[in-house]
């Protein structure tokens, strides 16, 4: 004690300032530290601002799986642009929830005027063609998917035209395209077909998709044509086409209703369903480009 009584003389200072200075120090270097560690603690939560749910993944067109309520805490494991990966707090349910539900003061994703389509392009392969008429109907008319692709492929050529989108198509005549050609760049995607089945009774839309990134695309337009269309919706799958293998941009084969069905049949030959089918596409594509 007399050594440091000592030193404080030597130097002329006095003990107890310096003291409660080195107390003081080392109270706000214990306070930094709680600090520290609170926000560690609390950076990956995230609390809802307002009722949302949670999807099976970052983007709209993802089916909800679990509903998150105002006021509801989860914990961010990921992050996709505006969207956040999260869990439950005891971690049973995981999903994504759009950022601006929730107190991260992340904007809206998209403006309700904006045209999502503009200047977009979008490849659309109208199945078959030529020598290979694809499906055929077993009723009087004797329809061929071959022109009905093509009947589809231009009138939705022109709607999305009207969106400010730019389109590329495959063919644009009764003529074969070899499969390896229709391998065009683009924004999308999309092969138009009609399927076909020895029974009569199989009927409805399916959505291929192949590669993971053609996905999202496959569940928008999946979505959109069955909250539209009349022809019973079958969903979105995998399937391991060529076009899809093929495509290095998001991709999908749509099979629009079963021609060898005759109530699909006249579905597809009706040009008033084809344009509510068309439009739901178009709506699919919106909502697929706004996110």
């Amino acid at each position: 004690m007399n050594r440091i009584d000592n030193w404080f003389k030597k130097r002329k200072l006095k003990p107890i300032p310096i003291f409660i200075a080195l107390i003081a120090l080392i109270i706000l270097l214990f306070i930094i530290i709680l600090v520290a560690n609170y926000q560690t603690d609390h950076d990956d939560k995230v609390t809802m601002k307002e009722d949302a749910e949670l999807r099976t993944g970052p983007n709209a067109v993802y089916p909800e799986i679990y509903p998150a309520e105002k006021g509801e805490t989860f914990k961010q494991l990921d992050k996709k642009g505006k969207w956040i990966y999260v869990s439950t707090k005891d971690g049973k349910e995981k999903g994504w929830i759009a950022g601006w539900h929730t107190d991260l003061n992340i904007e809206p994703d998209s403006n309700p005027n904006a045209k999502p389509l503009k200047n977009k392009v979008i490849v659309l392969d109208p199945g078959h063609g030529g020598g290979d008429q694809g499906a055929s109907s077993s009723t009087h008319f004797k329809s061929l998917e071959k022109n009905y692709t093509l009947k589809t492929g231009q009138e939705l050529k022109k709607l999305l035209e009207q969106e400010g989108a730019k389109v590329k198509m495959t063919r644009d005549k009764d003529e074969y395209v070899k499969l390896k050609d229709r391998n065009l760049s683009g924004d999308a995607f999309i092969s138009l077909h009609n399927d076909a089945l020895k029974s009569p009774d199989a009927n409805g839309v399916t959505v291929y998709w192949f590669k993971k990134q053609q996905e999202g695309l496959a569940e928008a337009l999946s979505m959109s044509i069955q909250k539209k269309a009349v022809l019973s919706p079958k969903g979105a799958r995998q399937e391991n086409y060529q076009v899809l293998r093929q495509s290095k941009i998001p991709a999908v084969l749509i099979e629009l209703g079963y021609i060898s069905n005759p109530t699909d049949e006249m579905m597809i030959r009706d040009e008033l369903h084809r344009h509510i089918v068309e439009q739901a596409i178009v709506d699919g594509l919106r909502t697929y480009f706004s996110n």
